[in-house]
């Protein structure tokens, strides 16, 4: 068993143990326990009673008194213990305890559930698994987590209703790299959210999640349809955080940086003093300061050159054919997108996609420069392929696919990758 196993079947005994602790008491059946405040109404009859009995051995009652004294006795007593019943009769109610009991039987585990879905990390889960050896090595843990992120898909094919699921798929496929099948399963959580018109609070979260997927899987790029989702999840939450950082790094690609310091000033007022990512904020507001007090020709020609330091176009397979016969290849499977410029041996740019997100549109930029002190336009030209690694290998190996190499020059756009 993996540690995952162990982690699942701890949770589980735990909650099982409460339950032992809290249901007994609800269940057993037992004669109510008298009250102190019976009790004393019973110690005081008695007192009184023996002292009638006193009066009357003492002739100072005779039987029409005593009974009559008896008698009054005994229904002050009665009316006295009426009263104090209601406040405590709750407690020995049979059928109360017994739906007390079943009612917490059902209500613990479902509100755990509830809390780890809210303040727990899905993906915790999965990275657990995913760092377990399997019986086989690597791989059988590999394909482990594989199986059991495609079962909870196939489930959720049963239960589209589900938008808890969809979160925890989406976030389970972020973990293992494959970003376009966590975007649409995004897609699925937004269109549940909005069936149940959930508040504008929880759709931003999911729009900006959509959006952090979609430019993971295409490269980094912000554009198009990721930039489409930032600019939702903002209508719906001008605050969001996540969108927040994401239009601020957007803003700044398009050498827009007054309106990249007003996002990035807007997440910094939301973050806590001193914190890691709040130091981060700070030093990209300065970094946006020090360009901006260089003027706007500066920041033009910025703009100007970024234009022209990306590649992007879209990857894709040969034939539906090619895809289908090796699908079942493609669990580790990734390729590379590599741009080299004559003279150097070294390439100038790579990017890492996962193979199972074919087809894909792809950007290169100057995050995935191997040295950053040089720029994709820096070079006339560049020499673009992608490269199928089955097992996921960063260098080049006997077996592994390639598509046809073309030349480009920097700023290139609508390219076209295909791998036979």
């Amino acid at each position: 068993m993996t540690s995952m196993h162990w982690l699942w079947l701890g949770a589980i005994a735990l909650m099982l143990l409460s339950l032992a602790v809290l249901l007994p008491p609800l269940l057993v059946e037992s004669p109510p326990p008298a009250s102190e405040a019976d009790e004393a109404l019973r110690r005081l009859y008695q007192t009184q009673l023996a002292e009638l009995d006193q009066e009357q051995l003492g002739g100072r009652l005779n039987e029409a008194d005593y009974a009559q004294a008896v008698e009054e006795l005994q229904r002050r007593l009665l009316g006295e213990l009426d009263r104090l019943q209601p406040s405590v009769a709750w407690h020995h109610s049979l059928w109360l305890r017994r739906g007390s009991a079943l009612l917490l039987a059902v209500l613990l585990p479902v509100a755990a559930f509830a809390l780890y879905l809210q303040v727990g990390d899905p993906k915790a889960a999965a990275q657990l698994a995913q760092e377990q050896p399997g019986a086989h090595g690597e791989a059988g843990g590999d394909a482990q987590v594989q199986a059991m992120v495609d079962g909870l898909a196939r489930r959720l094919e049963e239960q589209p209703q589900n938008l808890p699921g969809w979160v925890m798929l989406a976030r389970s496929y972020e973990t293992l790299e494959r970003y376009d099948a966590a975007a649409q399963a995004y897609r699925q959580a937004l269109q549940e959210a909005q069936h149940n018109l959930m508040d504008e609070e929880v759709q931003a979260r999911l729009w900006a999640d959509l959006a952090d997927a979609l430019a993971s899987a295409h490269g980094g790029d912000l554009d198009g349809e990721a930039g489409e989702a930032i600019s939702r999840a903002l209508q719906f939450q001008p605050s969001q955080p996540k969108a927040l950082a994401l239009a601020g790094s957007a803003a700044v690609r398009h050498g827009k940086l007054g309106e990249a310091q007003k996002h990035w000033q807007a997440l910094l007022n939301q973050l806590e003093p001193g914190s890691d990512i709040a130091l981060r904020v700070q030093d990209d507001l300065l970094k946006l300061e020090t360009q901006a007090s260089t003027g706007s020709p500066t920041i033009a020609a910025k703009a100007a050159d970024d234009s022209k330091s990306h590649l992007s176009g879209e990857l894709r397979w040969a034939s539906s054919q090619t895809m289908q016969s090796e699908s079942s290849r493609l669990a580790k499977a990734q390729v590379f997108v590599v741009a080299r410029a004559e003279g150097r041996s070294q390439p100038v740019a790579v990017l890492r996609l996962p193979a199972a997100s074919l087809p894909v549109h792809f950007t290169l930029g100057s995050e995935n420069l191997l040295d950053s002190a040089v720029s994709l336009s820096a070079f006339p030209a560049l020499r673009l392929q992608a490269r199928l690694s089955l097992e996921g290998q960063a260098m080049p190996r006997t077996g592994d696919v390639y598509s046809q190499a073309i030349v480009v020059t920097p700023g290139s756009s609508s390219l076209l990758l295909e791998l036979n």
